[in-house]
């Protein structure tokens, strides 16, 4: 199996690398030139939860330069990119080749409108990584990973492909890959909102109570989305139960469920998420597909979802320079 993966960022990357070491025939496209050469030369290093490895590739700078064909494209590129890298992909991927989306959020529609459903994968990535100043990859947390036609099919190449991820971390194949996304999207929603909202890690945003109470609320809002949407969302690293959020209102209910959320701060306690990573780099965050989204398909279905819209409307803000990140900002959230 040829695979030519696009984005050698934190999540790209550390694929790249664990499926190279493992034999993988894998080649990448980075734009930038300066990187570029140096995973030709130096190799791309990856530290962390996985160890210490580094691995040397053949890199495109561009999609021009692409002379051959490939069985899987995978696209691990910010969400914004994902259509126009998967358009100039096509004619460098075989006519029944799949291709990935390897991005946070809900992205499988929008691959699916390049390249069609029967070719769209979905990949709900279940660690955690770091792309540090120096081009080093740090995994700052490991979990499983899943994968799922767009389809719903489970066939051969999936079989294929699932084999060849589970040379990064253990990997599934399932039929219902969007709803296991959904599971996802939620806890990212929680962690990539309030993590830019403080300007402090998972673990220290969360010694707040009130950092607590609204990341419940931005999951019970996400749910009853869900919900009205028809899909079931499974729990997500089998902790979170969205679910048992709908059961009561009380305040008793609140506190015991803010004991689940300490152990979303125990995992996660140093990492600084993608949101508030991009924030450090001056860049634009992905807010629009965590809590927008949320927003988005409650209005689609009628579901009210205040917190998520004062989350999204505050980060915006600080992209804007109008806000700061501080942990101030959570007094100004209302519940």
């Amino acid at each position: 199996m040829k695979i030519l993966l696009v984005g050698a960022g934190s999540i790209g990357g550390s694929t790249a690398v664990m499926l190279k070491e493992h034999g993988c025939d894998i080649d990448l496209v980075e734009a930038n030139e300066k990187r570029a050469e140096a995973i030709r030369t130096t190799g791309l290093k990856l530290t962390g939860a996985l160890g210490d490895h580094c691995q040397r590739f053949r890199v495109y700078g561009s999609a021009d330069e692409i002379e051959e064909t490939y069985d899987v494209c995978v696209i691990a590129t910010k969400y914004f990119a994902l259509q126009a890298v998967a358009k100039q992909m096509l004619p460098h991927v075989k006519p029944n080749g799949l291709f990935v989306s390897m991005q946070n959020g809900i992205c499988t529609e929008l691959l699916s409108d390049v390249v069609g459903k029967d070719r769209a994968v979905g990949c709900m990535i279940g660690f955690g990584a770091t792309l540090k100043p120096d081009g080093t990859i740090n995994m700052t947390s490991k979990g499983e990973l899943m994968l799922g036609r767009v389809t719903g099919v489970i066939d051969g190449p999936l079989k294929a492909l699932v084999a060849v991820y589970n040379y990064l971390l253990p990997t599934k194949a399932v039929p219902n890959i969007e709803a296991c996304l959904y599971s996802k999207l939620i806890v990212n929603s929680c962690i990539n909102s309030i993590a830019p909202l403080t300007g402090e890690t998972v673990g220290r945003m969360l010694e707040s109570k009130k950092a607590k109470l609204i990341f419940l609320e931005i999951a019970r809002e996400g749910t009853l989305v869900a919900k009205k949407l028809g899909i079931k969302v499974p729990p997500y690293a089998k902790v979170l139960n969205y679910n048992l959020l709908l059961i009561s209102e009380a305040a008793w209910f609140k506190n015991l469920c803010c004991l689940v959320v300490n152990v979303v701060g125990s995992k996660f306690g140093d990492v600084r998420p993608s949101t508030l990573q991009s924030l450090d780099r001056g860049e634009k965050t992905e807010i629009d597909i965590f809590n927008g989204y949320i927003v988005r398909k409650g209005k689609e279905a009628g579901v009210p979802t205040p917190v998520n819209q004062q989350i999204y409307d505050f980060i915006k803000k600080i992209e804007a320079g109008e806000e700061k990140s501080t942990l101030a900002n959570l007094d100004r959230i209302r519940l």
